[in-house]
């Protein structure tokens, strides 16, 4: 296929749309009075007037302004965002956080994980009396500012990187709790792998979030917890139940899941030939807490499911709710974070109402039967798809990878053996 570009009928006609649409905005803009340039845009926002968002004022001068970066964007065919349906569908963005505002929040965050974790695992791996340990958690705990505040000082930190480092630090200290029990070590060996943990998750976030949208870090995180809870119910079903080998087969499995589900969450939303947005992850947990409910609905009629009938039914009722979410809400729409945080508040609420429902009726005669199962998941399905008819969410704008558009012309030129260049084929990606 050549590599030289070659004019189409359709690029032809958005040129043409595109210098008819300047041409009608330099007419509107003939007969209104000029703006007077200001020499810095506090001037401005002191009359109360908006900043131009296009050109910058210095001196006597204008100078067109490079646009303001709050991170890495990944951008679909035809300049289509996550986010940018939404705001043509009339609904406001809320605006992007400054880069003094996410120095603020990850100094901020890990000032409060060096209370929480680095410094009662830093205490406990050093410490030999009540004394030291309470001196060394007094200076982890100071020192976690000092030090996220030089590293954010050096590091200029995006969203991803500080939703990365604010997040994986708690993942990395779970992880280190179950490499500790799985090792049988002790409580200084533990606390040594949960210190090791979190700061390895803070280093890997701030690294991995670098080459991340925010919408990816999202992702990530949200596979690392899938992966392991998934890992945990497999497990659990297939029978590692026991204390001794069996519990630390089932710590392995769902650490296993959380390495594994990091990577595949990032790849979901990388790769996907559709959107995939922080509020869509959020509508897909939505949909897998109301499969998680059909699960446990079908085995409703056991007066005393076994540990795994429960976890096989959360398992598999989860997997498929986030599979259902996938197809009918994140491969169509594009939700706000908003959208996602009041879906899962519709289908939380549609399930107390099910559920009393089936209290007034009689239906609970016990504390979990089948009819206060059904109710409470039609209840919680019935305030999801509610939720998502009311908030209309934008349509998922991005085009679908494998777009492939023949050219019969280049082909009859290529059988007729035509001198010249002919594309045969365009591969959109």
């Amino acid at each position: 296929m050549p590599s030289r570009f070659q004019a189409t009928p359709r690029s032809i006609a958005a040129t043409c749309g595109a210098l008819l649409l300047l041409a009608a905005q330099a007419a509107a803009q003939e007969g209104a009075p000029k703006t007077r340039l200001e020499l810095a845009d506090s001037a401005r926002a002191a009359r109360g007037g908006a900043a131009p968002a296009s050109v910058a004022s210095t001196g006597s001068r204008a100078v067109p302004s490079a646009p303001a970066k709050a991170g890495v964007t990944r951008t679909r065919p035809g300049g289509a965002t996550p986010g940018a349906a939404a705001g043509s569908a009339g609904r406001r963005q809320p605006p992007a956080p400054t880069a003094g505002e996410l120095r603020a929040d990850f100094v901020r965050n890990q000032a409060i994980l060096g209370l929480g974790i680095y410094a009662p695992a830093f205490a406990t791996t050093v410490a030999t009396n009540g004394v030291a340990w309470g001196a060394s958690y007094l200076l982890v705990a100071g020192g976690s500012y000092i030090a996220a505040a030089e590293v954010s000082r050096e590091l200029k930190v995006t969203d991803p990187m500080q939703r990365l480092a604010t997040w994986m630090p708690v993942h990395g200290a779970v992880a280190g709790s179950m490499l500790g029990a799985l090792v049988d070590g002790d409580q200084k060996a533990t606390a040594a792998a949960v210190l090791a943990g979190s700061l390895g998750g803070t280093a890997l976030g701030l690294w991995r979030g670098q080459g991340m949208n925010v919408d990816e870090a999202s992702a990530t995180l949200a596979g690392t917890d899938v992966g392991g809870l998934a890992g945990y119910g497999i497990a659990t079903f297939a029978g590692l139940t026991d204390r001794g080998h069996a519990n630390k087969g089932r710590l392995a499995a769902s650490l296993g899941g959380m390495l594994i589900g990091a990577p595949l969450g990032h790849a979901y939303a990388a790769l996907a030939p559709y959107h995939v947005t922080r509020g869509d992850l959020l509508a897909m947990t939505a949909t897998a807490g109301v499969g998680m409910l059909a699960g446990l609905t079908v085995i409703a009629h056991e007066h005393d499911p076994t540990q795994r009938q429960v976890a096989g039914a959360l398992t598999v009722g989860g997997l498929a709710g986030l599979v259902v979410g996938d197809r009918l809400f994140t491969r169509r729409y594009d939700h706000t974070e908003g959208d996602g945080t009041l879906m899962i508040g519709g289908g939380v609420a549609g399930g107390l109402m099910g559920a009393g429902v089936a209290v007034l009726t009689g239906g609970s005669t016990s504390r979990w039967n089948t009819t206060t199962a059904a109710l409470t998941t039609v209840g919680a399905a019935a305030g999801l798809a509610w939720s998502q008819y009311y908030l209309a969410p934008a349509a998922d704008g991005a085009t679908r990878l494998g777009a492939i558009r023949f050219n019969p012309a280049g082909f009859v030129a290529a059988a007729a053996r035509a001198q010249g260049t002919y594309t045969l084929a365009t591969i959109r990606f």
